[in-house]
This record gives C-alpha cells, sequence and structure tokens, in this order.
C-alpha cells in the first residue's frame, strides 16, 4: 500500500502525461491555479485547473492537475490527473498547512475514491502512500495517513526511519481518533438502521497502535476510559479545504 518512487525522470514520469498548456482553460470555463514550494533544493510544482462553468461537452468535467517535482533541475517525479471525480467528497490537490517536519512536504490528492499522500523527501525521493487525512503524532515522530476512500485504510510513517511500519487496508471504518498517555487508538463507526447514511460510534470495542510490534490490537474498553482519553483531530482534513486549487486556505486550524 506504499510505493517509494526515486530515480531519473524515465523511470518515474507519469506514461499519460500531458504537459499543461494556459491556452486550453478559457478563464470563463475554468479557475486555474499554479503554485511552487520549495523543499530544500526539491520543487514541488502543482498547477491545477478546476471547472467553472457548466459547459460539459467535453473533459475536464470538475477538475484536472498536474504535479512535477524536479531536483537539480531533473524531473524526478511527474503525475497528470486527467479528471479528478469528486464522488460526493473532497477533490484535487491539497497543500496541507500543517506539514511533517523536515525532510518531508506533503501533498495530499483525494478524489476518485483513491486518497494518495505524497511525502516528498528532501533529496528527491516520493513515497506514494495510502492517503486522504493524516494526524502526526504529538513527538513528532510518526504520521497516520488514513485512506479516503470507499473502503478503509491506514498508513503508520516513521518519519525518523524514513519509512512505512505499518499498512493495511483490513481495518474497521475509523470513527474516532483518542491518545492517553501517548497510546493512540480508534473506535469504529458502526450505521444503524434508524439513522441510515449517518455512522455513529460503536460501543464497547477500540483498536489501539501497538508501536512496539506496529501493528493494531484490538480491545473491549469501557464508556468510562473513552472518557478519560482525549479526542484527537487530524493535522490535515481535506473538507477544511477548498477543491481543485492550491490558493491559501484560511480555515486550516494552527498546528499543534
Amino acid at each position: 500500500m506504499s510505493l517509494i518512487i526515486a530515480g531519473n525522470a524515465q523511470s518515474s514520469s507519469d506514461d499519460k502525461f500531458q504537459p499543461f498548456v494556459q491556452k486550453d482553460y478559457d478563464p470563463k470555463e475554468f479557475h486555474v491555479s499554479q503554485s511552487e514550494f520549495y523543499n530544500g533544493s526539491t520543487l514541488i510544482r502543482i498547477i491545477q485547473a478546476k471547472k467553472i462553468s457548466k459547459n460539459y461537452n467535453e473533459p475536464p468535467y470538475l477538475c484536472r492537475a498536474w504535479i512535477e517535482i524536479t531536483k537539480a533541475k531533473q524531473t524526478v517525479f511527474k503525475k497528470y490527473f486527467d479528471d479528478i471525480d469528486a464522488v460526493a467528497f473532497s477533490y484535487g490537490l491539497f497543500i496541507p498547512d500543517v506539514q511533517p517536519p523536515f525532510p518531508y512536504f506533503a501533498v495530499v490528492k483525494n478524489g476518485d475514491y483513491d486518497g494518495h499522500l505524497y511525502l516528498v523527501s528532501g533529496d528527491g525521493k516520493i513515497n506514494d502512500l495510502m492517503g486522504g487525512f493524516y494526524f502526526i503524532t504529538n513527538d513528532k515522530r510518526y504520521l497516520f495517513s488514513q485512506y479516503a476512500s470507499d473502503g478503509t485504510g491506514l498508513v503508520v510513517f516513521d518519519l525518523k526511519a524514513g519509512q512505512t511500519v505499518y499498512s493495511s487496508d483490513k481495518i474497521p471504518y475509523i470513527h474516532q481518533w483518542y491518545v492517553k498517555d501517548g497510546v493512540y487508538f480508534f473506535t469504529e463507526s458502526e450505521w444503524i438502521r434508524a439513522n441510515v447514511g449517518t455512522p455513529t460510534e460503536k460501543a464497547g470495542i477500540a483498536h489501539f497502535y501497538d508501536f512496539k510490534t506496529q501493528q493494531i490490537i484490538s480491545k473491549e474498553i469501557t464508556a468510562s476510559e473513552i472518557a478519560a482519553a482525549k479526542t484527537f483531530a487530524y493535522d490535515f482534513d481535506p473538507r477544511q479545504y477548498k477543491d481543485c486549487t492550491t490558493e491559501p486556505n484560511k480555515n486550516a486550524r494552527e498546528g499543534r
């Protein structure tokens, strides 16, 4: 569920990549945003074209986007998204206001029922992880990346070691994260027939992340034990951001 990309432009290019051509995007039809970000000497360039008209005769119908990453003037990664589908959720490429500690820089893609977290290292390596939401532990050691899809998924990335230590798409649907005394756990969602479409927190069970074994351990839990823990919010939640644009976000919360 994770991929490390490194090397020259040929080995890391998107075969379907089409370059951005400004004249193809009429300002009456599209809102185009272009941004560049440096992570050390690595340059991350993001372009997005968001459909603002109701002309649906040809794609993109919603959002077209480009990522290009260069190191020492050499392209080490590029990705083209022809038409990102919202599927009733956030969509496009996002630059989180709360970034991981150096040497990492995060770019998140949402939409198409397939969220990604691109963790770009200062040396030009890219970790392509399941993504959509994330939080960083209080000690700044681990990043928990939660999959935004119609299924479930979680990746835990060790920011110190520079590697994925846990990855699974076989976990329960995450309802709420909690922390107590350095222990992180989540409760799961359940859907009650009387409240179709809106999940509720399933009582009596929680799923704990064990940093020693790098596994999730499910245990019974009481309401009083949950009340004694603190809810833990995401450092990046795409629902707080504008879709398909890299313009500054005014709604994102402060980092811890």
